[in-house]
């Protein structure tokens, strides 16, 4: 059984003031810390690395796995969907945002292991913690029932050849989809969750990143 891991690190930073994922904490990119991550883990064979098309000659890449550098699209769906097409063969493909830099090596596993209990997909996910009120026009119109809510993370597992179809079916269609399991839902296939935590959280604001360094400074060494 071949399983491959997409590492997205192809974002333009328009949201962020930059590129993210090459900020250094403790002297590494961001994106370095979800290679460090992957390369632990046995099962994955080999590696997907997107990148933007102008970065991808001169970002260095430290792996004892093998990584195939590839251009990013000009939305996420188009990056992961790149990236899917640069793949020979696999049976199992793992998306991970390299902005979650806290991902454990227990979220890719358990995703693995979802996919081999016969589930199509499986999303690292946590269950709501706050309540969570839908609006419209600045005004509260409905309470949503946060027992029945999960906060989606990645790293997301899939069957390699179900994820093609669904991008190609999402591609025909025209739909543009915030993670791949939105693809693989409407698509019709069978999606479960495993656990994620609330450190695996993504860097999108300055904020952001000044937590996750401190959390990586703090960590440096250790094991979340």
């Amino acid at each position: 059984m071949k399983i491959v891991s997409i590492l997205l690190a192809g974002g333009k930073g328009s949201r962020f003031g930059g590129k993210k994922q090459f900020y250094k904490i403790n002297n590494e990119p961001i994106f370095q810390y979800s290679l460090n991550t992957v390369n632990k883990i046995e099962l994955i064979d080999e590696i997907i690395l997107v990148l933007p098309e102008e970065d991808i000659d001169r970002v260095k890449v430290f792996s004892f796995k093998p990584v195939k550098k590839v251009v990013g699209g000009s939305e996420r769906q188009f990056s992961v969907y790149n990236a899917l097409k640069s793949i020979d063969n696999a049976d199992i493909v793992i998306i991970h945002d390299t902005a979650r830099p806290f991902a454990t090596e227990k979220f890719f596993l358990d995703g693995i292991k979802n996919i081999k209990k016969g589930f199509d997909g499986s999303i690292t996910a946590i269950k709501s913690r706050d309540t969570v009120k839908k609006y419209k026009n600045k005004q509260i119109i409905e309470t949503l029932n946060r027992n029945e809510l999960l906060i989606v993370q990645t790293p997301q597992t899939f069957v390699f050849n179900k994820l093609l179809k669904a991008h190609d079916l999402a591609l025909e269609k025209n739909i543009i989809g915030t993670d791949d399991s939105y693809l693989m839902e409407l698509a019709g296939y069978n999606i479960t969750f495993n656990e994620g935590s609330p450190l695996n959280f993504k860097i999108t604001t300055k904020e952001d990143l000044k937590l996750a360094s401190c959390l990586l400074k703090i960590s440096k060494g250790k094991s979340f």
